[in-house]
């Protein structure tokens, strides 16, 4: 299971091997990461997993903890007979391991880190459609410049990408072979540029990405030759030297509208 904590900008999967953990267990779980909380709450985001692992022979309970913080990977492990025993003891050790390093953090990876942060929480769509460097990029059909323009969002939709992906057991086990993530945040890109000027106003750039995934992947899974070809053919475009922007009244890919819009 995954959820996200507002509150100290964390993202927490728990994960288990050989067991399930019970839902009591998991509120419990959540309940007590607020101390872990307090400790990272000045990086701009992080990202904490639990693998909790039982042991058949012993019947052991080992919990791994892994938090990536700006700059620091942290981890840490128990093991004991009771699984709370196990978590509370591993939880506490990567406390005191969050707090080391909250006094002598990587400033310039916690400087990217709230960059790229400041970039999805704050910049909003002008309702012009033909304002700004993206809509420039639209008018004129300039898919280079488009990318180009939020190339800042490319780690980060990335990321939210593969995320979205472990949604759908069929899509996940199809990564690597006939589904590449690549593909899938090349087409999402596609579909925003065709979309652009058609977009909700007022709504933050990254919402409305984020909002294109899903459909991106239903596109996908249901042509994967024609949109991989479409990715391709967009990072030729890419790669096609400025000043060589494709007509306006050319679509990118020649293809339909994209999906859901």
């Amino acid at each position: 299971m995954q959820f996200d904590d507002d509150r100290y900008h964390l993202h927490v999967e728990i994960h288990a091997k050989g067991c399930n953990v019970p839902t009591d267990e998991v509120t419990r779980m959540q309940n007590a990461l607020g101390p872990l909380g307090e400790a990272i709450q000045d990086f701009p985001h992080a990202s904490l997993s639990f693998t909790v692992i039982r042991h058949p022979r012993s019947q052991d309970v080992h919990v791994e903890a892994r938090l990536k913080l700006p700059g620091q990977t942290l981890f840490t492990g128990e093991r004991d007979a009771y699984l709370d025993s196990a978590f509370q003891r591993c939880l506490q050790k990567l406390v005191r391991k969050a707090e080391r390093y909250k006094e002598n953090p990587d400033l310039q990876a916690v400087e990217r880190a709230r960059h790229q942060t400041d970039l999805r929480r704050d910049v909003i769509a002008p309702e012009d459609p033909t304002a700004g460097p993206l809509g420039e990029a639209v008018r004129t059909g300039d898919y280079r410049a488009f990318r180009t323009a939020l190339a800042g969002y490319e780690d980060w939709l990335r990321l939210r990408v593969g995320r979205w992906v472990q949604r759908y057991p069929e899509a996940e086990a199809r990564v690597g072979g006939e589904l590449l993530i690549g593909d899938l945040v090349e087409e999402v890109y596609l579909n925003a540029f065709e979309g652009f000027g058609r977009r909700p106003t007022a709504v933050s750039l990254s919402k409305w990405l984020e909002g294109l995934i899903d459909p991106s992947l239903q596109a996908l899974l249901r042509h994967p030759d024609e949109e991989r070809e479409n990715a391709s053919l967009a990072r030729t475009l890419r790669a096609t030297p400025s000043g060589q922007a494709r007509p306006t009244n050319e679509p990118v890919t020649g293809r339909n509208p994209s999906p859901g819009q």
